[in-house]
């Protein structure tokens, strides 16, 4: 029986506060602001975002419509040219009898 006095003394050194309550206090407030620091990052950072994607999809979008009207344009050009660049490709050949 020897060992329960030594596990008293151990229990009586682990009950000794290792913070006052004051630091406690302290450490509460501490806790609200770096709370709200975080908040405030994260919710930059969402909107951010929303804005770089936002940028990013009208950047695309233009991008795809102006490749299609270029090629629109291309594609009605080439038909023209086709048309009227080479006549003699078009003509019908004479008849030799």
């Amino acid at each position: 029986m020897s060992d329960t006095p030594s596990s008293a003394t151990a229990a009586t050194e682990s009950t000794t506060e290792l913070f006052t309550p004051v630091e406690i206090e302290q450490f509460g407030a501490d806790d609200v602001t770096a709370g709200g620091a975080i908040g405030k990052m994260l919710s930059a950072l969402f909107l951010y975002t929303v804005f770089a994607m936002g940028i990013a999809g009208w950047w695309t979008y233009s991008s795809i419509h102006a490749d299609r009207a270029a090629a629109e344009t291309n594609a009605g050009s080439e038909n023209h040219v086709d048309d009227h660049a080479h006549p003699a490709d078009h003509a019908q050949p004479a008849d030799h009898h």
